[in-house]
């Protein structure tokens, strides 16, 4: 409504326009410069007032054009693919993570590399005479970081890729080695999940 509006308004204003530049008689003739002025200034703002409906008939145009372009092409859009997508993804999401190393199988699986590389370790944690702990995290760059205070109180990191497993190691030590250090230690952890 308010556009037809619009348009109603700008082409009476064209018509008024056009109509005052009309008609000249003779007792107009003496004033031929008030005149041309006069019909030049209507002129223009005929000129004006066209090139302002044109314009608000193009927007107009182009404004229900878009409205009806998004309105045909939305519930095509949003209803099939979206749950095309959905779908992929959620096969996707179950795929990688169950090849995906969680944090507590990384954990369980860098406390039997422990074990296995020292076996008189597991009777030192059940002595309770030594303080021997591990902890899971995850990294800003997506491993799992397994840390593992030693007996010695050095700090042993496992950084674990948990798509691959491949997995390296760093040491700490405080006291003695203040910066954790990177050790050529490396394995890949899935071969030591439970």
């Amino acid at each position: 409504m308010k556009r037809s509006t619009l348009k109603l308004t700008l082409a009476f204003m064209l018509a008024v326009c056009t109509l005052t530049g009309c008609g000249k008689d003779s007792s107009e003739s003496k004033n031929d410069n008030r005149n041309n002025s006069s019909s030049a200034a209507v002129t223009t703002a005929s000129e004006v007032s066209g090139s302002a409906l044109a314009a608000a008939t193009t927007a107009d145009d182009k404004t229900e054009a878009e409205t009806t372009q998004t309105e045909t092409a939305l519930p095509e859009k949003t209803e099939a693919p979206q749950s095309d997508k959905t779908d992929v993804t959620s096969a996707d999401q179950s795929e990688g993570s169950s090849d995906a190393v969680t944090e507590a199988q990384a954990l369980e699986a860098v406390k039997n590399y422990c074990f296995t590389k020292n076996p008189n370790l597991k009777n030192m944690v059940d002595s309770d005479e030594y303080t021997i702990y591990w902890n899971a995290s995850v990294n800003d760059a997506n491993e799992i970081v397994v840390l593992f205070r030693s007996y010695t109180a050095a700090q042993i990191r496992y950084y674990i890729d948990p798509i691959s497993g491949e997995t390296y190691v760093t040491e700490l030590v405080p006291g003695i080695i203040d910066e954790e250090q990177r050790t050529e230690e490396s394995f890949n952890i899935r071969d030591y999940l439970g």
